[in-house]
């Protein structure tokens, strides 16, 4: 956090450095004049970025302002290879060399998008992270993976690649409403449920509409990813506690596009998913059923219910069969062990993912209605 005009990284070791604080924008000015002459510097954003928060960028850091502009749709829609496409022919008839600069500046969407352009763009150029929404500052612009989607499968094609650093400027997350905020809170809940309880229970008290308050449990979450990720840069073993909720969230977050249910955000996906986790935990033997009766509650009491049919289950299968972390043909999830801790690579059947879901289903407001009808 900046103390006295000067800005330290949220991580003393290790690279890249995550910068926060009142003078964290300072230090990217400072950083941005100091490259060469001859470094061209390109701003990606989507149109509530470039809108909202490229203005107060500018005034913080004057040195972007000769930067390019690029504008991509909100959505991720945009994580698509054409998009790609798109993005990499404009780098080149801007003639941008192995010299330019990629700022990001938006949520988990644009860096993912924005990094996974600048580690391709002739086999990597510099890129910068300026996350923009709570989701972005406490996990997707942290981590050094970039991606984006293929034929419906959420990052099916990425790369481990660092951006030179982050920084996370609290007050762009006054653009926020409720719903992009309870977004990665999500992550923060996961944050505190893998690796520190503490944060667990300092998250489920927070007032997020108090952006003061909130600040720390940022930092901490946002401190507690790159310890995770400095541990296991390439996600062989601790690394895979981050994974906590994500393989049926991932699958959830797929389906709602296609359907004609309105769409599910990252974070409400993977908040059913740690739901669903939870609950397999316990199935498993690995957690107790009060602390999971507190994770569900917290969980269901947070976010909008999503409703979807018993033979929509096999659809959500087929979409998890295509998960990273899946090994030998069986799904691996990590499972929690106590609040706090975790296991990662538990073997799980796909009849065991059906209850899961269903049990989720059986937690919804008018599963009693469901289950009368069904009689």
């Amino acid at each position: 956090m900046a103390t006295h005009g000067k800005v330290t990284p949220i991580m003393q070791t290790g690279h890249p450095p995550v910068f926060m604080g009142a003078h964290a924008l300072a230090h990217l000015e400072q950083r941005l004049a100091a490259l060469p002459a001859t470094s061209t510097c390109f701003i990606l954003g989507d149109e509530t970025t470039m809108a909202q928060c490229l203005p107060e960028l500018l005034a913080h850091v004057p040195a972007l302002q000769a930067a390019h502009n690029i504008q991509v749709r909100s959505g991720e829609q945009s994580k698509d290879i054409e998009v790609c496409r798109a993005l990499w022919m404009h780098l080149a008839e801007q003639h941008a060399d192995r010299q330019a600069v990629l700022v990001n500046l938006g949520g988990g969407v644009i860096t993912d998008l924005g990094g996974f352009v600048a580690a391709t763009y002739k086999r990597g150029i510099r890129f910068i992270h300026v996350p923009t929404t709570l989701m972005g500052m406490v996990d997707a612009a942290i981590g050094g993976k970039a991606a984006i989607d293929l034929g419906g499968v959420k990052n099916l094609v990425g790369a481990f690649a660092d951006p030179d650093a982050t920084y996370l400027h609290t007050p762009f997350l006054r653009t926020l409403g409720k719903r992009e905020l309870l977004n990665g809170v999500a992550e923060m809940v996961k944050h505190g449920l893998v690796r520190d309880a503490n944060h667990w229970n300092e998250v489920r008290r927070a007032p997020l509409h108090n952006l003061e308050a909130l600040a720390p449990l940022i930092e901490r979450s946002a401190a507690i990813k790159s310890e995770v990720v400095a541990e296991d840069p390439r996600e062989q073993g601790p690394r895979k506690l981050l994974n906590f909720g994500h393989t049926i969230g991932h699958a959830l977050e797929a389906f709602a596009m296609e359907s004609t249910q309105r769409s599910l955000l990252h974070g409400e996906a993977v908040a059913i998913g740690m739901v669903c986790a939870t609950w397999l935990s316990w199935r498993t033997g690995l957690l107790d059923r009060d602390r999971m009766n507190a994770v569900e509650e917290h969980l269901m009491g947070l976010y909008p219910s999503f409703s979807f049919q018993a033979t929509d289950e096999h659809r959500i299968l087929e979409l998890m069969r295509n998960d990273k972390k899946n090994s030998s043909g069986e799904y691996r999830f990590t499972l929690l062990t106590g609040i706090g801790s975790a296991e990662v690579d538990v073997p799980i059947t796909a009849a065991q993912v059906t209850e899961a879901l269903e049990h989720y289903r059986l937690l919804l407001p008018d599963a009693h209605l469901r289950l009368h009808s069904q009689a």
